[in-house]
């Protein structure tokens, strides 16, 4: 049974802080289950308000759902999508899903047709329920630590 997605409203830089924690709290208590404590590590310091996390969520549009935020989802106007993150006390509920859902969505309305996204094990599953396709697998590090990541794209 899926969660209710909470109200939904476009980020705005007032909304940066409190996204960098979700983030990082995120990495945090969901990063242990399936990487090292150097991965979670790197994974999380990117979750820090930072120009380059503020970057991250003001250069797509980012929906947010619930107030405080428990999830958000970014896509770019060229369809790449930036961020899928919920609360971790949240997930495996549906809200991920349907938070991707709008945004597509969203992003179809204003005429992007195709989509692709980096992803994690943890959002590699709900990309595809979407639609997205593996198209290549990387092994690449991340603040001096090597990551397995999944490119999947729209058809």
């Amino acid at each position: 049974m899926s969660a209710a997605l909470p109200a939904l409203r476009l980020a705005t830089a007032a909304d940066v802080p409190a996204l960098a924690a979700l983030y990082a709290e995120a990495a945090q208590t969901l990063g242990p289950l399936v990487y090292s404590p150097a991965q979670v590590a790197a994974w999380a310091s990117f979750g820090v308000d930072t120009p380059a996390f503020r970057d991250y969520i003001l250069s797509a549009d980012t929906w947010i759902a619930g107030l405080p935020p428990v999830a958000f989802c970014g896509i770019d106007v060229q369809g790449e999508v930036h961020s899928l993150y919920v609360a971790p006390g949240l997930t495996r509920q549906g809200l991920g899903t349907q938070l991707l859902a709008h945004a597509l969505a969203h992003a179809r309305a204003r005429g992007v047709q195709r989509f692709s996204a980096w992803a994690t094990p943890f959002s590699r599953p709900v990309f595809e329920r979407a639609g997205l396709h593996l198209v290549q697998t990387v092994t690449e590090p991340y603040q001096g630590v090597l990551f397995e990541r999944y490119r999947l794209a729209s058809a």
